[in-house]
């Protein structure tokens, strides 16, 4: 959720100590009455116990629609705090309607968001969005979940934790709802996945905000200007070096491709400081860093940084969320977990997943079986082909997602100025052999890049550990740091220490090592989250074995399909 990258223009480490926090809305609403409002169509987020409500505001979101909509009846209190300055903290103020009772706020249990069930302004998105969550739903409301429901459903009078009565289930042979109100015991959750301990959670979320104020205090949110001195000169001398070979090159084709080669390095180089300033953790001014990203990004690398944020926030949000996280969504070419290709329980066709980001059910169909089952083999030649899939990624998001003002403009002209250099580069060329050489080495060259933010995630769980997981809890399971000398650093450009970046994401680049040693380890081995870092080399054998687990499920279900069509087995 990201208020901050429009409004925010100071760092939070002014002050030691959050101001005290204003007085709480004196309306109070039940859960109750929360959940009928949310199943109205109302977008209802809470901050501890104080409701905000979002309407007028999430089309002007500079983090996206999906960055608020998955926190819709949830306490969405630890990512607001990381992602936003506390000048914008204060000037949300005015969205808040109200407070939850006391009552109900004490073990208060998240409702599901609507986009989380396929639902999405007034609507089912589509007829299979989500299905398998509305499966499980069905199941814990008619099924073993009885008893969670009823605990769930029953008046706050009746106990601690309970809640009044939401009304009553709708039939279990009944039609999906198609459109708002919805029901109020779909927006119920189901059962914590075993091994879950909501209580636990709530308190790691509490020293988590502690260990906020601590990072806070400490200066780190403070930029070291020499660190970005260090880049500049790195990437000047990479630009240089690519610009001499060129321009000495006289028609000698290994001065082109050496010139090719240094302009790679340099596009790799760079684009730590475009994530950079798309995290609003350079300058920590929203339109300041939002040019310095653009500059970056579109203009000397082609690519949009508008794409980017309204693709990476939703990731930092949802992390390796199957359904949602649309940078662990890459069919049909790789699949990191058997839910891209699971049965469907219906029946022996197979159910693609349904992506909350893409709009569009991620198809388990030919080309993937055939892509898949070879994954871990292909996995470095697709990624060495990372960055036209970027392209393809973000003039997509241009043309049919991104708003209209003034940063699309912005970002239109640079790409416009982009292609016009980088098309006189390769028209310079003395033969299409090697203008095509020339395209191929220099988008080659960037690959370890695409590794490099892959290596964090694909390893890790992909489970989905319900609504009462904590910030913390979750971005610590689903992320893994990469083991480094410090003055290798500059090669991994801050996203080989990934937890830290997920935990305090508005956090200068050069001070993350500090933050992972003095903070982010201590806090993670005192509440047992199992913090994670491995070489280079280490991780990306994980990654190849995940890849590899994936790959032999897919050639499982391919011979037991052959098998049924053969007729030797029956469905």
């Amino acid at each position: 959720m990201s208020w901050h990258r429009r409004q925010s223009s100071s760092s939070p480490s002014s002050s030691s100590s959050p101001p005290p926090p204003p007085s709480p809305p004196r309306k109070q609403l039940t859960r109750s009455q929360l959940a009928r409002r949310i199943a109205k169509g109302e977008t209802l987020v809470l901050r501890g116990r104080t409701i905000y409500k979002l309407d007028s505001w999430i089309k002007r979101h500079p983090g996206g629609e999906l960055a608020i909509l998955h926190f819709v009846g949830r306490d969405a209190s630890d990512e607001i705090e990381v992602y936003h300055s506390q000048a914008t903290l204060d000037r949300m103020r005015v969205f808040a309607v109200a407070t939850l009772a006391e009552d109900d706020w004490t073990g208060y249990r998240p409702l599901i968001p609507p986009i989380q069930l396929g639902y999405r302004n007034g609507r089912l998105d589509h007829p299979d969005a989500h299905e398998d969550l509305w499966r499980r739903k069905r199941r814990s409301d008619h099924g073993g979940g009885d008893a969670e429901r009823s605990r769930s459903l029953s008046p706050s009078t009746a106990s601690d934790s309970g809640y009044e009565s939401a009304g009553p289930s709708w039939d279990k042979d009944a039609e999906r709802p198609q459109t708002f109100p919805l029901p109020l015991s779909l927006l119920e959750p189901p059962p914590d996945p075993d091994g879950m301990d909501p209580a636990k959670e709530r308190e790691i979320s509490i020293a988590f905000k502690q260990l906020h104020e601590e990072v806070k205090a400490s200066g780190l949110y403070t930029l070291r200007p020499a660190g970005y001195m260090r880049e500049c000169s790195r990437y000047l001398g990479l630009a240089l070096t690519s610009y001499l070979f060129w321009h000495y090159a006289n028609g000698r084709t290994s001065f082109f491709l050496a010139s090719s080669f240094f302009l790679g390095l340099f596009w790799h180089q760079l684009t730590f400081t475009a994530h950079d300033a798309g995290h609003s953790g350079i300058t920590h001014n929203h339109t300041l860093d939002r040019l310095i990203g653009s500059v970056i990004a579109d203009l000397i690398g082609g690519l949009s940084l508008g794409w980017w944020c309204d693709n990476h926030d939703v990731h930092h949000l949802v992390t390796n969320h199957p359904d949602h996280d649309p940078d662990i969504q890459h069919m049909p070419f790789f699949a990191i977990s058997p839910r891209f290709v699971k049965e469907n329980e219906d029946g022996p066709a197979t159910l693609g997943l349904w992506s909350s980001y893409y709009r569009r059910v991620l198809t388990f169909d030919a080309p993937a079986r055939l892509f898949l089952k070879a994954q871990h083999h292909l996995y470095y030649v697709v990624m060495s082909l990372g960055r036209f899939n970027l392209y393809a990624n973000s003039y997509g998001f241009l043309t049919l997602k991104a708003k209209r003002d003034r940063w699309f403009y912005v970002e239109t002209i640079f790409l416009a100025i982009f292609w016009s250099w980088y098309g006189a580069l390769l028209a310079s060329c003395p033969t299409w052999g090697v203008r095509i050489g020339y395209l191929l080495i220099s988008h080659i060259v960037t690959s370890p890049l695409h590794v490099q933010i892959v290596l964090s995630h694909f390893a890790q769980s992909s489970h989905d550990m319900g609504l009462s997981e904590s910030f913390a809890s979750r971005q610590v399971r689903t992320t893994m740091d990469v083991q480094c000398a410090p003055y290798l650093d500059f090669l991994h450009g801050g996203l080989h220490m990934q937890v830290s970046h997920h935990l305090f994401p508005r956090l200068p680049r050069h001070n993350l090592r500090e933050c992972r040693d003095r903070f982010v380890k201590p806090f993670a081995d005192k509440w047992g989250l199992g913090y994670q870092e491995y070489t280079f080399t280490k991780g990306n054998g994980r990654v190849l074995k995940v890849l590899k687990d994936v790959a032999d499920q897919v050639r499982v279900l391919g011979e037991v399909a052959g098998a049924q069509a053969r007729g030797e087995i029956e469905h």
